[in-house]
């Protein structure tokens, strides 16, 4: 026996933002094609879909799909008895094929189940093609079941259209069907709530007594996430935070933090909620980084999945190289790092600070000390001459300083009289004290390398190196190679 729930068409909530935009991109989609809604929890994709079928009206079959519908037989039963719910007789022959031949070729089934939508314009009353909705399709994963539904889409007809909601893109032919013109695809930037939404929402559906100002920078600090926002409005009627806590407290809202835990990570594997914590403690991150932080070799193919999966990844750059996570997803998992040991968390940040130290990410390696509250290390980084190539605030010290505790001032002072102490040079003859990667840079040139070997070996482009020896040789009081080798050969006053 079927159930029956699982046909209903799901109704409009009271108050609704009524999404027009998204609605006439839907209204413009045509028969035999794909209309794929897909983005992480929470961004409306069922709601529009409903929202949709009720403000334009026209025959429909609504399937809510669930991890029981993964298996062959379960899936294409469901999806016959919702069309069954327009006509009857559609698919009774795929059905009897079925039960009647258990070993029969799956493809004759699929065949016969698209002859008969084939023959269903006759029943439709008007122009519009008939909707398939199949909600929640990232449940679907088996790869023979897969195949019978790209076979189904390759010869859909024209009276019918077919609409998906989903969590992650699905792999089903994708860029094909873009090419032939049979997808219109609808992610996470078109389901976003824009402005104006936003403050419908706060508004007419959460009743928030808070000025336009407010409501919009918690729209903007949501980045449009309309589980976000109802969450967080939630808060402020229940009066568990003020708005001003909510937009400039780092700490998530505890209902956003319960939705994240119960609705996202829980249902990640063990690996997999590790990874995303590991990723999430710097601003930014990227293969590389990913890779030296977690140990492993394979980061790239994980961000892959994620991004596949719209795991509230945001990618930065057109190459999708670098990303960042949705800044509330973030924040949760930051919050998950808390649950860690001290040491054990500090280590896997000294790991991120190491490399992007190496190649040059000098401001998100400070933003990666402030927001983890490793002051020596930003102290330290502070003593490099990193600033001087980095343009506005960036390059401020006093920028970075003012986003310090005052309590770490004393703390600078004990980092810079243990690197004084510890530099072998002040020993040796009279020269300012070095930083650390001074040190390494004229350890190189006793060597006898050349710049270029020398940059290469520190991960630093020629002009960094330039920077680190014009620094150099003004606190050794030197000109050149020469006179900074003779320097070091004397003996000391």
């Amino acid at each position: 026996m079927l159930l029956r729930t699982r046909f209903y068409l799901p109704p409009l909530r009271t108050h609704c933002v009524v999404r027009k935009r998204l609605l006439q991109t839907l209204r413009g989609s045509g028969g035999g094609s794909l209309c794929l809604v897909f983005a992480p929890a929470g961004y409306g994709k069922t709601t529009l879909v409903s929202q949709w079928l009720h403000y334009h009206p026209h025959q429909f079959a609504w399937l809510s799909l669930g991890p029981e519908h993964n298996v062959l037989e379960v899936f294409w039963q469901y999806v016959i008895q919702s069309l069954q719910q327009i006509q009857p007789r559609l698919g009774h022959e795929a059905l009897s094929i079925w039960l009647q031949s258990p070993r029969c070729n799956d493809a004759s089934v699929v065949i016969s189940l698209l002859n008969d939508l084939d023959s269903l314009s006759e029943h439709n009353q008007s122009d519009d093609p008939i909707t398939l909705v199949l909600d929640d399709f990232h449940y679907i994963t088996h790869p023979e079941l897969i195949g019978l539904i790209n076979l189904f889409l390759d010869h859909l007809p024209s009276s019918i259209r077919v609409v998906m909601t989903a969590r992650a893109l699905p792999d089903l032919k994708l860029s094909r069907r873009r090419a032939n013109g049979q997808l219109l695809q609808m992610g996470l930037d078109e389901l976003r709530f824009d402005e104006r939404e936003a403050l419908e929402f706060f508004h007419r559906c959460m009743a928030l007594p808070q000025p336009d100002t407010t409501l919009s920078a918690l729209g903007h600090k949501t980045e449009g996430w309309v589980a976000g926002m109802q969450l967080v409005a939630l808060s402020l009627k229940s009066e568990l935070a003020s708005a001003d806590t909510l937009l400039h407290k780092p700490q998530l809202d505890r209902h956003v933090s319960d939705y994240l835990l119960e609705e996202v990570f829980q249902k990640q594997t063990a690996e997999r909620q590790r990874f995303l914590v590991l990723s999430a403690l710097t601003p930014k991150f990227c293969a590389g980084l990913c890779n030296a932080v977690s140990g492993n070799g394979d980061s790239l193919q994980v961000i892959l999945a994620l991004e596949t999966g719209d795991l509230f990844l945001v990618p930065m750059d057109n190459h999708r190289t670098w990303y960042r996570y949705h800044d509330l997803f973030r924040q949760f998992l930051l919050q998950m790092a808390q649950q860690w040991a001290p040491v054990e968390r500090i280590a896997y940040c000294e790991r991120a600070l190491s490399w992007l130290q190496e190649n040059g990410n000098y401001v998100d390696a400070m933003e990666l000390c402030i927001q983890h509250e490793l002051w020596p290390q930003a102290h330290r980084l502070l003593d490099d001459e990193w600033l001087q190539l980095e343009q506005g605030v960036a390059g401020s010290r006093a920028y970075w300083l003012s986003r310090m505790p005052l309590a770490a001032g004393a703390e600078k002072a004990r980092v810079r009289n243990t690197d004084q102490a510890e530099s072998p040079l002040e020993t040796g003859c009279e020269i300012e004290p070095l930083t650390r990667r001074e040190q390494a840079v004229l350890a190189l040139i006793q060597q006898g390398l050349s710049n270029k070997a020398i940059a290469e070996s520190l991960f630093i482009s020629p002009n960094t190196l330039k920077v680190h020896i014009r620094n150099l040789y003004g606190k050794m009081g030197v000109e050149n190679r020469t006179q900074a080798l003779l320097k070091l050969q004397s003996p000391s006053r």
